[in-house]
This record gives structure tokens, C-alpha cells and sequence, in this order.
């Protein structure tokens, strides 16, 4: 939508005197909170409306935080609307008309529009048996956890929509890496004034280290996918300003250690290892060395992380290897969801429901503690094929990426980094289901639609087939044969 300036200002002007209205009428009738999230939506859209781009910024901003508003009890669990639902679904009501205006269709052709779409389909189809053995109830907050995936998903669709050109991209990714930062300022000033906000979890109060992020290990998620990039870019040839991204690799990595989660920790120690194997984009390995030795001097200096680290098991008298109560309580909780996978025929294949594991009862908690296994009894072993197959479908175009810039310092570092912190969060996410968050899978899906608009101008610019052909080969996925086109047209 091309506008004259006097125009976009007149149309802000306009806006501001209409939210300002607006905003004086809906304070004297709902509680402020509900005002300001309300806001947070009209205001994203009409920005939207404007310029997409703005649109997204905004969103990047605004996926790790969340001022949750508790609308109604579903089926005994609490139905809430976050400022971010608003902002995100203000935005994509804005993107939808700026779109029409524009006649351009909303869903370009991508390598992971395939898999997203039975991904959602198969979804709706495993609450057939969610709906006969739970009820309405049950099934109405399932849809909407579905609901909520589904807009994340067209958070890829917009990215790709929008995000034409490589100075955009990496626009986005420094946008992106500040807006982890302003996270972990927060968290760093809170823990030294020693602020920690208070969550329930089926009764028990727990400490989060930062203000509307659910738990400490959605917090340590969230850290890793922009771990891998700082490290990575880090170690990079061609990148300016390494003392900033140094002190932000050790700042994060702090943020990381007082997340005081195991399974981040673990994440952690996977990025290293990922990136040392790789060299992180560059042609040397020594960087990674000293960092590890770095971060374990860190350690040696936190006793409380380090006494956190080594509570998980000990030996008893006698050699007895035995847990503390959170591990053995963690792989008595995957017995029974096992349990649950397997004790009626149809489960193994359709699974129980997606989100369903929420509301099984054989377990008597509301989480499983495991990403993959939530999805295996969710959606059966079908579903969780479609999953690898996204999963997959990921990885490869980070690789593409890899392969075709092979003069692009930047970009090979960016891809690279990002695989490490993909392969991190997937260890972490084996102990908590982590990609059932906002918090994680909104930055994710952005990060992935940016990998994929660098592939596709990587791709342009090359001059003929064979480079390309050679990159889908090293890639690990081979040439694309001619008989394939019609898929290659929408699906690639």
C-alpha cells in the first residue's frame, strides 16, 4: 500500500484521535487491564494497516512478553488472553486487508507449507476422539490452543510475505537479538534487586525470573534460539563489533545459568558442542574452547548453578544410582504417559487429542514434562511423523542456506547458529514441552521464515541450476526432478 506521507499522516492522526476515544470510554467501563490489551491489538493493527513491516517489529517486541487476563474456566482450566494474543491478532487482521488491497494471496509457496497443512489438518481430526471421551468442554479449549498454533504459523506466512530483500532479513535478525537482550537486562536487574515474580502450578508457587514468561524453562527456550546465532556470529569472519557481541554472549549466557533450569542447561552444552563440531561458521574452532572453558569458570563462580547441576542424581551407599524427586517424579510421569500411548487400539495411530494430555487423567498432572512424547499420545504415531517431517523439512532449508553462502559470512554464520540453537532447543524441549509456548514458537517461526527468504535470495542469485542442484544434494534431499512441478510451484 503506497501512501503520500501527507496522507500516513493524516491516517496516524486520525488513528491516535480514535484510540485516544476510544481508550477514555472503555476505561470508565472494564477494568484498565483489559483497556490496555484491547489497545495493544487496535493499536498493531492499525500500524499494520500502515506498513506491514511496522507491523512486525512490533511483534518481535512483544512475543516474549505478556500481560495474561484470566476470561473464563474451561473444563477446570483457566482460559486466559495475553497482551501478545491481541497484538498478533491484531496484526494479522491488519496484514489480511493490506493484502486484499494489494490482490497479493495471503500464502506463498514455501518447502513447509506441506507439512504445516497436514500438521493442522491431522490435528482437527484427532479431536474426533477428543470430543467422544472428554466432551464439548475439553474439546473448545483444545480448538483454541490449536487456534493459537495456527497464528503463530501465519507469523511464517507474513515474514515471507513481507521480507523481500536481504538488508530486511538481517534487519529483523539485529531486531530480534535486541529484544533478547532487553529480556535478559530485566531478568539480571530483578535478580539483583532479588524481584521475582510468583506462578502457580497445580497449587505450588514457583519463582520466575521474568514477568509474564510462564516458567523458567520457556525463559531458558526462548535464550537458546538467540544463543546459537551471538555465538555463531561471534567466531564469524567479516563481523564487526565483537567486543559487543562478546559481552552479549556472556550476558545471555548469564541469563541462561540463573534460569536455574537443567534442561536449559542441556541445551546449552548441545549448542557448544554443535558449534565447536561445525566451527560455528568460521574456519577455526579455538574461539569455542576458550568459550567452554569460559562458561565453566561461570559455573565455578555460581555455586547455586553448579549445586543445581550435580542435585539431579547421586550414588548411594552401596552403588545404588538413585534421582531426587523432581528427575524420579519426571520418568514416573513418562511411564504412565507411555502406559496411556499404548492401552487402546486406536491411540497408538490417531493418539487421544491434540493438547488432550492436558486433561488425561491417568497421570493426574496437566503436563507430561516432554515435548515428543506429548505429541506421540496427542496425535499418534501419524501425527507425530508429520512433527519429523516438519522438523525435518526445518532443518534442511537451514542447511540450504548454509550451502549457498558460501561468500556470504553473515548469512552462513546465521544459519549455522541457528541450526545450534534448534538442535538446543529440541534436547531441552525432551524434559518440558517448550514448543506449546507463545513465548517459543512465535521467535521460532520468525527465525525460520528469515532463513528461508535468505535461501530463496541465495537461490536467485546464482547464476545457473548446477549450483543450486549441488547445494539441494550436499543438503542431503537431491536435485528436484521436472515430474514434481506442480508440488515445487506451491509447496516449495
Amino acid at each position: 500500500m503506497n501512501l503520500k506521507p501527507s496522507r500516513i499522516a493524516i491516517i496516524t492522526l486520525a488513528s491516535l484521535f480514535l484510540i485516544f476515544n476510544v481508550v477514555a470510554l472503555l476505561t470508565a467501563l472494564i477494568p484498565f487491564k483489559v483497556v490496555f490489551v484491547l489497545m495493544g491489538g487496535l493499536v498493531a493493527f492499525c500500524i499494520t494497516m500502515l506498513r506491514v513491516e511496522y507491523g512486525l517489529i512490533i511483534l518481535v517486541f512483544a512475543f516474549p512478553w505478556t500481560l495474561q487476563l484470566k476470561i473464563a474456566t474451561i473444563a477446570g482450566a483457566p482460559f486466559d488472553i495475553g497482551s501478545d494474543d491481541a497484538v498478533l491478532f491484531g496484526m494479522i487482521l491488519g496484514w489480511l486487508v493490506h493484502m486484499a488491497t494489494e490482490k497479493a494471496g495471503p500464502f506463498p509457496a514455501s518447502p513447509l507449507n506441506l507439512p504445516i497443512v497436514a500438521s493442522v489438518t491431522w490435528a482437527g481430526l484427532s479431536f474426533v476422539p477428543l470430543g467422544l471421551t472428554q466432551g464439548a468442554s475439553v474439546l473448545a479449549i483444545c480448538g483454541l490452543h490449536l487456534l493459537k498454533w495456527i497464528e503463530l504459523a501465519l507469523v511464517y506466512f507474513i515474514v515471507l510475505r513481507v521480507v523481500n530483500t536481504e538488508e530486511q532479513a538481517k534487519r529483523f535478525v539485529v531486531l530480534s537479538l535486541i529484544s533478547c537482550a532487553v529480556i535478559v537486562a530485566v531478568q539480571l536487574a530483578l535478580t539483583a534487586t532479588g524481584r521475582y515474580a510468583i506462578v502457580e502450578y497445580g497449587g505450588a508457587a514457583a519463582r520466575v525470573a521474568v514477568p509474564g514468561v510462564e516458567s523458567n524453562a520457556i525463559l531458558g527456550g526462548y535464550y537458546l534460539l538467540s544463543f546459537g546465532i551471538i555465538l555463531s556470529l561471534l567466531v564469524s569472519m567479516g563481523i564487526r563489533h565483537k567486543w559487543l557481541l562478546i559481552a552479549f554472549a556472556a550476558v545471555v549466557s548469564i541469563g541462561l545459568l540463573l534460569t536455574y533450569n537443567r534442561a536449559s542447561y542441556l541445551g546449552m552444552a548441545t549448542i557448544l558442542l554443535v558449534l565447536t563440531i561445525s566451527g560455528g561458521g568460521a574456519k577455526v574452532r579455538l574461539p569455542f574452547i576458550f568459550l567452554i572453558i569460559a562458561i565453566c569458570a561461570l559455573v565455578y563462580f555460581l555455586p547455586a548453578v553448579a549445586q543445581r547441576m550435580s542435585m539431579t542424581f547421586h550414588i548411594e551407599p552401596g552403588g545404588v544410582l538413585t534421582f531426587e524427586d523432581s528427575a524420579s517424579g519426571r520418568l514416573d510421569m513418562w511411564r504412565k504417559a507411555f502406559k496411556v500411548f499404548v492401552e487402546r487400539p486406536t491411540n497408538p495411530l490417531i493418539g487421544i487429542g491434540f493438547w488432550g494430555a492436558h486433561f488425561h487423567e491417568a497421570w493426574g498432572h496437566t503436563s507430561i514434562h516432554n515435548q515428543f512424547l506429548a505429541y506421540l499420545i496427542e496425535t499418534g504415531i501419524v501425527g507425530f511423523a508429520i512433527f519429523c517431517w516438519l522438523m525435518k523439512r526445518v532443518i534442511h532449508q537451514i542447511l540450504l542456506l548454509y550451502r549457498l553462502s558460501s561468500e556470504d559470512y553473515f548469512s552462513r554464520a546465521l544459519s549455522i547458529g541457528f541450526l545450534a540453537g534448534v538442535i538446543g532447543l529440541l534436547v531441552s524441549a525432551f524434559f518440558n514441552e517448550l514448543l506449546e509456548s507463545a513465548r517459543v514458537m512465535g521467535p521460532l517461526w520468525f527465525m525460520i521464515a528469515l532463513i528461508v527468504v535468505l535461501k530463496n535470495i541465495k537461490e536467485e542469485e546464482l547464476e545457473g541450476e548446477e549450483a543450486v542442484s549441488e547445494a539441494y544434494q550436499e543438503a542431503g534431499e537431491g536435485v528436484v526432478p521436472p515430474g514434481r512441478r506442480f508440488v515445487d510451484r506451491y509447496f516449495r
